[in-house]
């Protein structure tokens, strides 16, 4: 019986700027990050929760993600080079070269490991911003995996082009961002539709992120029903060996308000996952990246 893993994700990030949105105060961020693990723990699926958070919001919340990551939530660094404080030139992390993209990554990982005293194994790019040269340059800073790729996208504009990638959890080429390869770090994308998008977007497809409209998400939610059954056809036909649904969102929302969109939302994408996998006869297995990067390595996965 294969296993079908399963994550759910938010990314920490700053206030709004002017230009960036982002929780609309370190309050409302801090509740958000807090509603969203206790949530996931009522759900008994805390073990697949994790927290992508930029170097800046960790060193001013810090109290926060030291408490969260000695209580074993898993915590990967979320990079946005547009807007981390130490960056000399800000620029999209895609625009920028590998020797660039090194010092950025070793300055915000260390950033983060200083707030959570133990190592940060994980990286996600902010807007999925990136070039053939980042899977590279994060491996060298010393990343042991990624989720960063976004399936079907291309936004040549912040350096996003994914259009015709491996949807799917895969050790990339170092020569290719969008394939697999030979390097040793592992890319688990969050699950997009393949068939599915966002208000007809051909370049935005669609995901299961908590602020869903209803109407996006569909009747009973079936938009999400059919995104997920298509991913997991689309996996068997491929033969793909670690096969996940991964959703993620941010820390804008508020996940403890009982009744909410966002909570209900995610709610519905961790119940959806479960039913379908079982009835697929898969082993529903909630599990943080790290788990799910050494399965891949026990199974010597492509």
């Amino acid at each position: 019986m294969y296993k079908m893993f399963f994550n759910y994700s938010i990314d920490c990030e700053l206030p709004p700027d002017g230009v960036f949105g982002g929780p609309v105060s370190w309050q409302a961020a801090e509740e958000s990050t807090r509603g969203f693990v206790e949530l996931m723990d009522n759900l008994g699926l805390v073990a697949g929760a994790s927290l992508f958070v930029y170097p800046d919001v960790a060193i001013k919340q810090k109290q926060l993600f030291r408490e969260m990551a000695e209580n074993g939530v898993e915590i990967g660094l979320h990079l946005h080079t547009m807007r981390y404080s130490k960056m000399k030139n800000p620029n999209w992390l895609g625009a920028l070269s590998f020797d660039e993209q090194l010092e950025a990554l070793k300055m915000a990982k260390s950033d983060l490991e200083d707030v959570i005293g133990q190592p940060c194994l994980g990286f996600r790019a902010c807007y999925a911003s990136a070039n053939d040269l980042t899977f590279c340059a994060v491996a060298s800073a010393g990343f042991k995996w990624t989720s960063t790729s976004a399936n079907g996208s291309y936004k040549p504009e912040i350096y996003a082009c994914w259009a015709g990638g491996w949807p799917f959890p895969y050790f990339p080429s170092s020569k290719n961002k969008l394939v697999p390869g030979e390097m040793d770090i592992y890319e688990m994308p969050i699950t997009h539709g393949l068939t599915l998008f966002f208000n007809n977007d051909k370049n935005r497809p669609l995901d299961m992120r908590a602020e869903t409209p209803l109407d996006v998400s569909g009747p009973f939610f079936v938009k999400w029903r059919i995104l997920i059954e298509e991913n997991l056809f689309e996996m068997e036909k491929r033969n793909q060996p670690v096969r996940a649904v991964i959703g993620a969102s941010h820390n804008t929302n508020p996940y403890g308000k009982v009744g909410s969109l966002e909570r209900n939302n995610v709610v519905r994408v961790c119940q959806l996952t479960q039913e379908i996998s079982e009835r697929k006869r898969y082993a529903f297995t909630p599990a943080s990246f790290d788990q799910i990067y050494v399965e891949a390595k026990k199974l010597d996965a492509f």
